[in-house]
């Protein structure tokens, strides 16, 4: 069989050459885009969910109607198969504060005390190295960003479950926001790994992004 050179376009980029196991927690809105973003990389993935497509994620979420029914970690696996040559990929089902993650987490759940579970899992780590969680409305977005030394700091700004406002549910993800945030993880992500080799490339705090105003504040 003929060799796919899947990659060819981009394997020359600084930061393939460091592609270490990456831990995505939360398939939806967020991470069904983001594990498709950095799939077509090729490194290995840990996914965590335990939930199945419903014909609302149709909606904003990467996933066809042949995937309807089906767990969305199976659901992903097929697609990183079919559309990244990739099947370097592991799945656990729901996350806990005690499941295993790696050193660069991605935290994309549509509740915080699944983020907080993945971020004690993640702080556990003696070789932690990156933490991103991205959180999504409808028309906006905010991404926090964690490394060593600066855990306290993004601790303040986790809160309980029944803190969050109540909102339309015909009003909370769209496919446009959905892949916008996870086009700025994957590049958070990128530019850490080339920043390993050197240092150029900026690694923000925080970004939040107010899409009907077309205005992204970056920290």
């Amino acid at each position: 069989m003929k060799k796919i050179e899947t990659r060819i376009r981009f394997s020359d980029s600084p930061w393939m050459k460091n592609l270490p196991t990456v831990t995505i927690g939360g398939l939806g809105g967020i991470g069904s885009w983001l594990t498709f973003f950095i799939g077509r990389f090729g490194g290995s993935m840990t996914l965590y969910d335990f939930d199945t497509v419903e014909d609302s994620n149709l909606g904003g979420q990467c996933y066809g109607r042949s995937y309807l029914g089906k767990t969305k970690e199976a659901a992903m696996v097929a697609i990183l198969d079919e559309f990244c040559d990739n099947r370097d990929v592991f799945t656990f089902g729901k996350l806990e504060e005690d499941s295993m993650v790696s050193e660069y987490c991605f935290a994309c759940f549509d509740s915080m005390s699944a983020r907080k579970a993945m971020f004690e899992a993640w702080k556990k780590l003696e070789n932690r190295k990156l933490f991103i969680d991205g959180r999504m409305l409808a028309e906006a977005y905010q991404i926090y960003v964690v490394t060593p030394g600066q855990e306290e700091e993004y601790e303040k700004t986790l809160f309980e479950d029944d803190e969050v406002e109540d909102l339309l549910c015909s009003y909370k993800a769209t496919t446009h926001c959905g892949a916008g945030i996870a086009h700025d993880m994957t590049v958070i992500f990128t530019n850490f790994l080339t920043n390993l080799e050197e240092d150029v490339r900026v690694v923000p705090k925080r970004i939040n992004n107010l899409l009907p105003l077309m205005h992204k504040d970056v920290y």
